[in-house]
């Protein structure tokens, strides 16, 4: 039975919060909370639970009670509902302490309630992002990301793949090539395959307006996409493209498609949160272990006031453990984008 390692996020944001809603029902296999404690209970003081922690230094199965791991702050000076080195030392301390557990063979799965990417930059951290933090620990070249929602036509999960991510919107014209829309589409393939669709359909959205228009409004249509999609058949894969970015998602939503290649982040990101936002989950792959996080972000306006949603945490812990029953996802030997 997989085991799974699931940290506070940051202590700043409503992942304390959502994580304890999250977990009041408990986890069907061993599983282990990262953090500190008095984080813990007074978000669970926040949520109105009582699920008092347990010590232990591996995921376990407690009736009534929550395996915890206390890692102590590097402070406890936080300011509550806003981005701070202190927040982000000690989220980026209790994340590092669940990847040790995992790279030791004692955890199948990682997930890890929202964090901040300004704290952790605050606190020191030259990364872009978490999952650049976690390929560094894990000693990783090539990493993805990958998002999934509950498929808005009712067909199991939609998945979305990024040929760029964290990058300025300004770059990604110059990042993309062939290989990495080929790569985007490997991967989601890939994902799709592992979360239970062993034949998923998928489209490909385009760069330009009304997909460039034969090379009118722009030649990447025409230079970079059709290629890669005409080598993503030959491989056997199903898929289709280039779509308008502003129609893709419709497709999608029909029923017609089980998984999107966008271009860029948030050409991804607006329609995944338009359309299932309330169970959005991000999965990191290209690790030696299931890694998975909702989608949101830290929610400072909403911290203190109880109104947090959990479901996308919810759904973050059941994709955690339906990856890790199916196998590890690893990204591949293709390049990986930025």
């Amino acid at each position: 039975m997989p085991r799974i390692v699931v940290t506070l996020g940051d202590p700043s944001g409503i992942g304390p919060e959502v994580l304890t809603k999250a977990l009041a029902g408990g986890l069907p296999c061993p599983y282990l909370v990262v953090g500190d404690q008095a984080v813990w209970k007074e978000a669970c003081r926040v949520a109105g639970l009582r699920l008092p922690p347990v010590a232990s230094a591996e995921p376990a199965q407690e009736a009534g009670r929550v395996p915890f791991l206390q890692v102590d702050p590097p402070s406890r000076q936080w300011p509550a509902g806003r981005a701070s080195s202190e927040a982000g030392r000690s989220a980026a301390a209790w994340l590092e302490a669940a990847v040790r557990l995992a790279l030791a063979g004692q955890a199948d799965a990682v997930v890890f309630a929202p964090l901040n990417k300004q704290a952790l930059r605050l606190a020191g951290l030259a990364v872009r992002d978490e999952y650049e933090f976690v390929a560094q620990l894990a000693g990783v070249a090539e990493h993805d990301e990958v998002n999934v929602i509950p498929h808005p036509a009712g067909t199991g999960l939609l998945w979305v793949a990024r040929a760029t991510s964290h990058v300025p919107l300004r770059e990604v014209v110059e990042l993309l090539d062939e290989q990495r829309v080929l790569h985007a589409v490997r991967l989601v393939h890939r994902m799709a395959t592992l979360g239970g669709n062993p034949s998923p359909r998928i489209g490909v959205a385009a760069l330009n307006p009304h997909a460039g228009e034969g090379g009118t409004l722009g030649d990447e249509e025409v230079r970079i996409l059709a290629p890669a999609i005409r080598r993503a058949q030959q491989e056997g894969l199903d898929v289709s493209g280039p779509y308008p970015a502003d129609h893709v998602f419709r497709i999608a939503r029909s029923g017609v498609l089980d998984a999107v290649v966008s271009l860029y982040h948030d050409q991804a990101q607006i329609a995944t949160k338009l359309l299932g936002f309330e169970r959005g989950v991000s999965v990191g792959t290209g690790y030696p272990f299931v890694m998975t996080t909702p989608s949101h972000g830290t929610a400072f306006d909403l911290v203190g006031s109880g109104r947090a949603d959990p479901r996308p945490m919810r759904q973050a812990l059941e994709i955690a453990l339906a990856l890790a029953s199916a196998g590890k996802p690893h990204s591949g030997s293709d390049p990986a984008p930025a």
